[in-house]
């Protein structure tokens, strides 16, 4: 690292030096050195031939010397030695000489220059021998000067010469250089340096042939190229430059839109997930994440197709499919998802694609947005506008300049202006004039100080009729304060005020007789007593109640029930006189109201004409019936003083009409108040029997007129009642039909019935059918024959052992109907029997379908035989009638032994009555099974 460090310093100083001085240089160095080193050369040599020359000549003279003081040094003869010591001096460079006689040790001759040395000196020394002995030894001093001086003189020849060389070599060189070389290189530099420079619109002209001129062409190619190639270059950097501002623009704009991906991703209210392709989650913000109540751990465990609700799932896949995998893109649409908790959540959906760097679609973008709130909002809109444009008032909204900018239908309705008649109009289009300046000017000046106004006005419709409205008006501001609009909404007071009108009559009449009703009647009877105790007379209360009503409502729908009420009110008006007032108390009950009575017995001849008033029969949805009143009579003050008081009491004497065989009246009297608490504790207490197993079944055989024997028994109902004791049907069967308790009590002897008959077979006795009695309400149950089915199913009883008594009324009602009950009844295996024949309509084709098994002749024509011909002769018809049909014949209420003989000479196949048996609970009835034969004791008249 260091040596290139200083191998580029190096570089770096040379590029500093021109090429001028480089060559100065290399051409200095190229002579200068070779001449350095022959002249150091030719000087160490010269150096050497001196110093060599020296020591020859130091030798020799030594040797002289030497060779000369052989004899006189022998000789002791300084004289003789002196001259040649003498002549030794005479060399510059000796500076002493000196002879030494070894022998003795002292100086022999010595001669010494007198002049001072200048420079460094030599000594050399030889011995002299004589005749092969040392005698002396010969000492010359040199001076070393003078050589040194001849050598400085021979170095500075050598230099002179060596610079005037040099010198001229330089020139020389320098000269051929400058022309042939430097100066081409030189210009060479310059257009380099133009090019260097990028100055290419001068052209390079060599005419030179040799290698510079070829360089310099080539320059001048590499100028032209340059330059082609610069401009296209500066054309391409143009086009580069832009397309990099271009590119740092999108870089800065894919910066930016990055960081504003991850602030939209992260902060976005609305939530986004990405999934792969197969449904796996990659990544989702916080947003979703609340949405759909999962960490991004959690989530990330989830295929994004399990948070699709599955009545979504086909629109979503659709939208990828044929959309996002398509085109890049779904435009929004609304989804369900569902939540961790597994609730399902309404969103609307966005969804593009994500693509790699190779353009493929690798994952999909949803940005998902919760609706729950959008679409209460958009549920509350839409109910406000159906609520504005279907609520009953009309409603009118101005500016606030009070020019109309839309109604809604009401409006339209009440006033009779069409939407597109009324825009942009004053509310003054529907001032009727009964109203002043100052009144609307007070109005306005209400809504502007408090905001709002309400009251009744008088408006007028399009087609000219005034009518009152409750009108309210409210001034709609803005977050400044400013109103911006008013709203008014009001309503037709003209129905409301016909709608008191008519509460009012429903309040004091009946809606469906249009009959005062109880309260109203309450008013009139209180002042009546009023006008009466004052007066001093008397007034008369009349209770009437419908016989048999509930019958005919049951079996001929209430709609015909509701006409024979109007019927019946029409018919009582049409028989009253001046003053007497007639209500509807409820159900089938009416109240008359005799104000003034001289005597009671003209309440009596009001009875009377009432109940001539119901004697013609009533044509009722295709049905002839005959409807008969019940009327029960209080007069004041001797049986109440209040209307509470006479109503009760009037009500206890229609009872007692009603016991005493009904179409007809009766007065109250003190006794009847018992009778009335009586019925009032059995209807409060009805409903509570059956809970309480107060009820219970007594059992009368039928036996076989030709051997006595027990063939069947009726099943007759008994209420064993805490504190009246047990009581007959009699006393409770109406109450139960005129409060709907019937049905009940009837599925309970059926049940009863058959566990009571499947409990004697189990025992062992002997086989019978058992007949029960149903009520025309029960008869009319759909569920009759299931009710049948499931309580002979449940106690392993056979169809045939079971009698079905029911009364021509009952079966006549409606035939059709009664044609279809019948057949389930009959398919199931049951015995039909017809009781009470003879007392209703007797339809001969209809007891032909009915495919009856049994006809009973009502006790009222077994009564009087054989004494009375005629019900002698009824029974005889009905006995023949049976025969001819195939049916057997049941004759009931059998009490004296007369009429056991005429009916078993007549033929009667079964007899039943208290002449056999009464009655009897189903412990004694077992006693009469176990005889098996019942026979009257026919020399008595009566049993």
């Amino acid at each position: 690292m260091a040596l290139s460090q200083e191998l580029g310093g190096t570089q770096r100083a040379g590029s500093r030096l021109s090429l001028r001085t480089v060559f100065l240089i290399a051409v200095v160095l190229g002579l200068l050195i070779p001449a350095v080193i022959i002249s150091y050369l030719s000087f160490n040599m010269q150096r050497d031939a001196l110093t060599a020359q020296l020591e020859t000549d130091q030798k020799r003279l030594l040797d002289i010397v030497a060779l000369g003081m052989q004899e006189p040094l022998w000789n002791l003869s300084r004289q003789a030695g002196s001259p040649l010591v003498a002549s030794v001096m005479e060399d510059p460079r000796v500076i002493s000489v000196r002879v030494t006689d070894t022998q003795s040790n002292t100086v022999f001759l010595s001669a010494l220059r007198s002049e001072r040395r200048i420079g460094s000196v030599a000594f050399v020394q030889k011995p002299v021998v004589y005749r092969g002995e040392e005698i002396g030894q010969v000492t010359i001093e040199f001076d070393t000067e003078h050589l040194g001086i001849a050598l400085n003189n021979g170095v500075k020849n050598v230099l002179l010469i060596l610079f005037a060389q040099l010198l001229l070599s330089i020139l020389l060189i320098m000269s051929i250089l400058h022309f042939r070389f430097l100066k081409p290189m030189h210009d060479l530099t310059g257009q380099a340096t133009q090019l260097a420079e990028l100055k290419l619109d001068q052209a390079f002209h060599w005419l030179r042939r040799d290698e510079i001129g070829r360089l310099g062409n080539h320059l001048e190619w590499t100028r032209s190229e340059l330059k082609r190639l610069i401009d296209e270059l500066r054309a391409k950097t143009l086009a580069l430059e832009a397309d990099i501002t271009r590119r740092r623009e999108v870089e800065d704009a894919l910066r930016r839109s990055e960081n504003k991906y991850r602030e939209l991703f992260w902060s976005n209210l609305d939530g986004i997930v990405i999934s792969s392709l197969d449904g796996q989650v990659l990544d989702a913000n916080p947003a979703f994440l609340n949405l759909m109540c999962y960490s991004l751990d959690q989530l990330k465990l989830q295929n994004f197709w399990s948070l699709v609700a599955p009545e979504s799932e086909s629109l979503e896949r659709f939208n990828l499919d044929n959309k996002v995998l398509r085109f890049g893109y779904c435009d929004e649409f609304e989804a369900s998802y569902i939540n961790r908790f597994g609730n399902t959540v309404p969103v609307s959906v966005k969804t593009v694609a994500m693509r790699d760097a190779f353009g493929r679609i690798n994952a999909v973008w949803r940005m998902v947005r919760d609706i729950s709130e959008r679409r209460a909002a958009e549920e509350r809109v839409h109910l406000a506008a159906k609520v504005f444009e279907n609520t009953v008032e009309g409603i009118m909204i101005t500016d606030a300049d009070r020019c109309i900018r839309s109604v809604n239908r009401a409006f339209t309705e009440i006033t009779g202006y069409s939407q597109h008649e009324v825009l942009g109009q004053k509310p003054s289009i529907l001032s009727s004039g009964r109203h002043d300046e100052t009144f609307y000017d007070q109005m306005w000046k209400n809504i502007a100080d408090h905001g709002s106004w309400q009251g009744e006005v008088w408006n007028r419709r399009k087609n000219g009729e005034v009518y009152p409205e409750w009108l309210a008006i409210n001034a709609v501001r803005n977050a400044a304060g400013e109103v911006t609009h008013y709203v008014a909404i009001f309503s037709d007071l003209s129905e409301r005020k016909a709608a008191d009108e008519r509460i009012q009559f429903l309040a004091h009449f009946d809606v469906l007789t249009s009959l005062p009703n109880r309260s109203h009647m309450q008013d009139r009877v209180e002042l009546a007593i009023q006008n009466a105790t004052k007066d001093g007379h008397q007034l008369a209360l009349l209770l009437l109640d419908l016989d048999r009503f509930k019958t005919i409502n049951e079996s001929l729908g209430h709609s015909a029930g509701d006409t024979l009420l109007q019927m019946a009110s029409d018919r009582i008006r049409s028989v009253l006189g001046p003053g007497e007032t007639v209500a509807r108390q409820g159900g089938d009950e009416f109240i008359i109201l005799l104000p003034s009575l001289t005597d009671p017995s003209e309440a009596a001849l009001a009875a009377e004409r009432i109940r001539d008033a119901f004697a013609s029969s009533i044509e009722l949805h295709n049905h002839i019936i005959t409807i008969t009143p019940s009327i029960g009579i209080s007069v004041y003050p001797q049986d109440g003083r209040d209307f509470e008081t006479l109503v009760r009491n009037a009500d206890a004497a229609m009872y007692h009409a009603k016991s005493s065989g009904r179409n007809n009246y009766k007065f109250y009297t003190a006794d009847l108040n018992a009778r009335a608490r009586e019925i009032l504790a059995v209807e409060s207490q009805l409903r509570f029997a059956l809970e309480r197993s107060e009820f219970v079944l007594h059992y009368q055989p039928q036996v076989e007129f030709a051997t006595g024997r027990i063939v069947g028994a009726e099943a007759l109902i008994r209420w064993n009642h805490p504190s009246l004791g047990l009581l007959g049907p009699g006393r409770f069967i109406q109450v139960a039909e005129e409060r709907g308790f019937i049905v009940q009590l009837g599925s309970w002897v059926i049940r009863e019935a058959c566990r009571q008959l499947a409990e004697w077979r189990a025992a062992g006795l002997p086989e019978i059918s058992l007949a029960m009695n149903l009520s025309a309400l029960q008869f009319r149950q759909e569920d009759l024959a299931l009710t049948l089915e499931r309580a002979l199913s449940a106690n392993g009883l056979q169809g045939h052992m079971i009698d079905i008594e029911v009364t021509e009324s009952v079966v006549m009602e409606d035939a059709e109907a009664t044609i279809q009950t019948l057949d389930a009844i009959k398919t199931m295996g049951l015995q039909l029997s017809i009781d009470d024949f003879g007392t209703g309509y007797s339809s001969l084709s209809y007891l032909k379908r009915f495919k009856a098994d049994k006809l009973k002749i009502d006790r009222s024509f077994v009564r009087d035989i054989p004494a009375d011909p005629d019900d002698s002769a009824i029974a005889r018809a009905i006995i023949n009638m049976a025969k001819n049909l195939n049916m057997r014949v049941v004759a009931e209420g059998v009490e004296t032994v007369e009429q056991w003989r005429f009916l078993a000479a007549e033929g009667c196949d079964q007899v039943q009555g208290y002449l056999l048996s009464k009655p009897v609970p189903a412990e004694d009835f077992v006693l009469l099974l176990k005889e098996g034969h019942l026979l009257p004791d026919l020399g008595a008249g009566r049993r």
